[in-house]
């Protein structure tokens, strides 16, 4: 791997963690984990448009992609805190939040992923 790709997917890890730390700090979870979904959720959005514009955009600079979608998307989300959460959740036999939880993590991200894909994908398929 080049220094260079090395470097901006670092560097956009960090903004990406950083953001994710700041999101915890501003949406206290009292518990229902309401920062990880809203982050996840985000990311999930965020990372469709960039993959959907590299699709259909010839961009010379070689680093956005790498830096937002590998870096800050990667750092950004976290399917860690999810399966934690999950297990947490397990341990306390509260199924029912198991099953909310999954839910709007799994369905939601579907639906926002699929409506961001239809919306982006036919505008910029038409250029």
């Amino acid at each position: 791997m080049e220094i260079r790709t090395l470097s901006v997917v670092s560097f956009g890890g960090i903004v990406g963690s950083l953001a994710r730390w700041g999101t915890s700090l501003l949406i206290v979870d009292h518990g229902f984990p309401w920062a990880t979904l809203l982050v996840n959720y985000v990311g999930a959005v965020l990372l469709t448009v960039i993959v959907l514009y590299a699709r259909h955009h010839d961009d010379p600079r070689w680093w956005w992609r790498p830096a937002l979608g590998t870096g800050f998307c990667g750092g950004f989300t976290t399917y860690s805190a999810f399966a934690v959460k999950i297990d947490q959740y397990l341990n306390a036999h509260n199924y029912h939040s198991i099953i909310l939880y999954a839910l709007a993590s799994l369905v939601g991200t579907f639906i926002l992923v699929f409506a961001t894909n239809e919306y982006f994908d036919s505008r910029w398929a038409k250029k």
